[in-house]
């Protein structure tokens, strides 16, 4: 390569795919190639739409699938073009085996892959509800040994360490024991937390938007095995959003790119980008729900309100390639 050339990265992205909406890899490629990445997809799932609506239709692969499309690739020489590797919603014991497996071959080959540069997103559930069957959590647990950096949300923090998260001290407690499994970063995406536990540095300003703030915890483990540790504070919009997770995790490995000696630094600015997305997102729903009695406030019945929710991806792409960085009352606390 010439000193003149752009570094070039592909990225295997392995996750869901709805025809119609915003989750999964329709969430996570248009972000990544914004942001001057190729990305080369294979989808565990097909779906007509995401299952927050009423219905949906299509289906899934098997690991025999995933194993043949592995092997057609390595045949062409496809396989150790990867600079980066993104796992998202699997849902099968036997398929994320298979990946495992898979991960780390290329691992083995090609040492600087990075599996988040191997970004793992252990999308299990929300909400207090898995989406996947009880037994594939203990697979994810051994997963997380390959994985470079995991992007779970609070409730998949909770099922993977074991531990509820109730207070500062239990989120650390829970990091504590994913990093124990074997990973060195950790990034929880959204918690709650008792306004007691938070710094005072990252409440916003009385006369600031009053929206309800949720938090961001990271979590860089050194080789000495000494923690750092940071937390973001951003609004919450009142509504019903699905793909913000894999947006995040795509995110992720864009800006670890960019910022590979400061996770916080990375991860602030994935929050500034995906709180943007989301802020977008909640003005398109209110525009469209003018001269409506209905609000949302929580997932919608009626598909058509569903629809309105969808990410607004694209139309975010200013807010994916240059978050404001100040702005929306984001803040960011060494703990």
């Amino acid at each position: 390569m010439s000193g003149t050339e752009e570094p070039s990265y592909r990225v295997l992205s392995i996750q869901s795919h709805m025809v119609s909406g915003y989750c999964g890899n329709k969430a996570a490629a248009f972000p990544l190639q914004t942001l001057g990445y190729d990305v080369d997809i294979l989808n565990t799932v097909q779906f007509s739409n995401h299952t927050g609506y009423s219905s949906w239709t299509g289906g899934r692969l098997t690991d025999t699938d995933v194993q043949q499309l592995f092997d057609g690739m390595e045949k062409n020489g496809l396989m150790d073009q990867y600079t980066h590797v993104l796992t998202g919603y699997i849902g099968n014991f036997d398929i994320l085996r298979t990946i495992e497996n898979k991960v780390k071959q290329l691992k083995s080959k090609i040492p600087e892959l990075i599996y988040g540069k191997d970004v793992c997103d252990p999308v299990m559930g929300d909400g207090g509800h898995l989406y996947v069957a009880p037994e594939i959590v203990p697979l994810y647990r051994d997963v997380l040994s390959v994985a470079d950096v995991i992007t779970p949300n609070q409730f998949e923090a909770e099922v993977l360490s074991d531990m509820k998260i109730t207070s500062l001290q239990t989120a650390k407690n829970a990091i504590k024991q994913i990093h124990d499994f074997g990973v060195d970063r950790v990034v929880i995406t959204s918690l709650t937390l008792p306004r007691q536990d938070v710094p005072v540095t990252i409440i916003p300003p009385s006369g600031s938007d009053q929206h309800e703030q949720l938090y961001c915890m990271i979590s860089q483990r050194h080789p000495d095995g000494r923690l750092q540790q940071h937390l973001i504070s951003f609004p919450t919009y009142e509504g019903y959003f699905t793909g913000t997770g894999d947006l995040f995790s795509a995110l992720t490995v864009a800006r670890l790119q960019d910022y590979p000696h400061s996770l916080a630094q990375a991860i602030f600015k994935v929050v500034s980008s995906v709180n943007a997305v989301t802020l977008k997102t909640w003005k398109h729903q209110q525009k469209l729900l003018q001269g409506n009695e209905q609000v949302i406030v929580d997932k919608p019945s009626d598909a058509k309100l569903v629809h309105a929710c969808e990410l607004q991806v694209v139309k975010g792409k200013k807010e994916i390639e240059h978050p404001d960085m100040v702005g929306h009352d984001i803040l960011i606390a060494e703990l």
